[in-house]
């Protein structure tokens, strides 16, 4: 600085230096407390209101508020709660509608940072879903800096899909492996229980049900078993005095055939 002169009157300094530019200095320090102040005062009002805004469940004016006050991580908590809504994709694009394409932009960077986060990436690929289902491709190309973005953007998501298609395939292998173990639909039980009682085994149950129309499932194995040998010894006596009348009459026939005796028909 080679010249300084102080004006009395407007308390401004004027500067000459080896530039050849003359420049104008003054104090703005009351002025610059003065705006901090005032914008201090209207971030207050607004944050109120925003509240309000979600206290009502208007998330709309809500996402609103939040993009005028620059409030990203309010904003990741105003999607997460209307991801977890019945109707979420509805008031996601009601939402993104009544933004600007400032707006978006910043959103679209705000996604790439959520989605950077196991955490918050479902999020992030919820509103990247419906930010590129409502705008057009066309429209997509002329957001500011969106080859960034996309750069930022696509390695992550794949990452998730991958993270996502294997925690898939899981499910079904525990899927088939409880089937296989019957687990899931058990198969018919070998045994059958009654109260009271002890378990039987089907096969001896059936066949008791079929020589007895009562089943004896109060009764010891030892009595079981012994009437089983009974009855199966009974059964097997029937069968051999079945073959030995069969046996004889056979050879009564036989007999006849063979001493030449003729049939003679009875008239009435």
């Amino acid at each position: 600085v080679w010249a300084v002169a102080v004006g009395r009157k407007t308390e401004i300094l004027a500067t000459g230096g080896s530039d050849a530019i003359v420049n104008l200095w003054y104090d703005s320090t009351a002025s610059d407390k003065e705006e901090a102040f005032r914008k201090e005062e209207e971030g207050v009002l607004k944050g109120l209101e925003l509240d309000n805004a979600v206290a009502d469940t208007d998330y709309t004016k809500a996402i609103q508020i939040a993009f005028e006050l620059r409030r990203p991580h309010k904003l990741f908590e105003l999607f997460a709660e209307i991801c977890r809504k019945k109707e979420a994709r509805e008031l996601i694009e009601r939402a993104l509608s009544s933004l600007g394409k400032e707006d978006v932009n910043k959103l679209l960077e705000y996604a790439r940072e959520w989605n950077t986060k196991p955490k918050m990436c479902h999020v992030a690929q919820s509103l990247l879903f419906e930010v590129f289902k409502i705008l057009p491709p066309s429209e997509i190309i002329k957001i500011k800096g969106i080859g960034e973005l996309l750069e930022g953007l696509i390695p992550y998501s794949q990452r998730h899909f991958s993270r996502i298609d294997r925690l898939v395939r899981s499910t079904y292998l525990l899927d088939y492996t409880l089937m296989g173990m019957s687990v899931i639909e058990p198969e018919a039980p070998e045994t059958v229980r009654e109260a009271g009682s002890r378990a039987v085994p089907l096969g001896v149950n059936s066949e008791m049900k079929d020589t007895n129309d009562v089943p004896l499932t109060d009764k010891s194995d030892g009595d079981i078993r012994g009437e089983l040998e009974e009855k199966s010894s009974v059964s097997k006596k029937r069968g051999r005095a079945g073959k030995s009348k069969d046996r004889k009459s056979a050879k009564k026939a036989k007999d006849g055939a063979a001493g030449g005796g003729v049939a003679i028909p009875i008239e009435a």
